[in-house]
């Protein structure tokens, strides 16, 4: 039997899993978690095989905290995480790869395939769209948490004393993180910075 737990602030994706197991006998769902706070309590508390876990939760992408403290290495009874997203940019894929999770799957998939995604994961297999290579390859790497709070910032046209009050941290080191973030991904100006953040979705609100 596999022990299934869902994190997702979407009613509408937990109600559908819940339906298409209903009368399964090999999956049973444990429970399900709307924050990341709540999503790590969940597993504590009922140790789940597999969780199905959404990028977005309450409009931020906590689903990577969620998915970097149940893949970290010092925890005990570490279940898969199979990503489940409405957002399909390559940073996001690669972000997701390289933290760990066992599989990626866009929330339009079939509810069918995200069952079968979930058996595949329990036994050990991985489940990435055919692009994972070339997202590897090619995407941006995520700006870090302090690095898209100068984003957000300087792309609600914020100066660098403004962002530096914002975050509470230096002048001098608001011109870090720009000219670090312009170097990183050949951008020349705030404007081109702003605009990839957005095309990457860094700055999206949940779909």
């Amino acid at each position: 039997m596999i022990r299934l737990a869902v994190v997702d602030d979407h009613p509408a994706i937990v109600a559908a899993l819940e339906a298409a197991i209903r009368d399964r006998d090999d999956i049973d769902l444990v429970g399900s978690a709307t924050t990341a706070a709540a999503a790590l309590e969940l597993v504590d508390r009922s140790g789940p095989d597999v969780v199905v876990c959404d990028l977005w939760l309450d409009g931020e992408p906590a689903g990577l905290d969620v998915l970097a403290a149940l893949t970290a290495s010092e925890r005990r009874g570490v279940p898969r995480v199979l990503v489940l997203s409405g957002f399909d940019q390559p940073s996001f894929l690669r972000a997701a790869f390289e933290g760990g999770a066992a599989g990626y799957l866009s929330k339009s998939s079939p509810v069918e395939s995200i069952v079968d995604a979930i058996l595949a994961v329990a036994g050990g297999e991985t489940r990435f769209p055919p692009v994972t290579l070339r997202a590897l390859r090619d995407a941006p790497r995520r700006p870090s948490a302090r690095e898209m709070g100068a984003i957000r910032l300087l792309a609600r046209g914020a100066s660098n004393d403004e962002i530096a009050v914002g975050l509470g941290i230096s002048i001098k080191t608001v011109e870090s993180h720009l000219r670090r973030l312009f170097g990183r991904y050949g951008v020349l100006s705030r404007t081109e910075l702003a605009m990839l953040a957005v095309r990457e979705g860094w700055l999206g609100t949940d779909p």
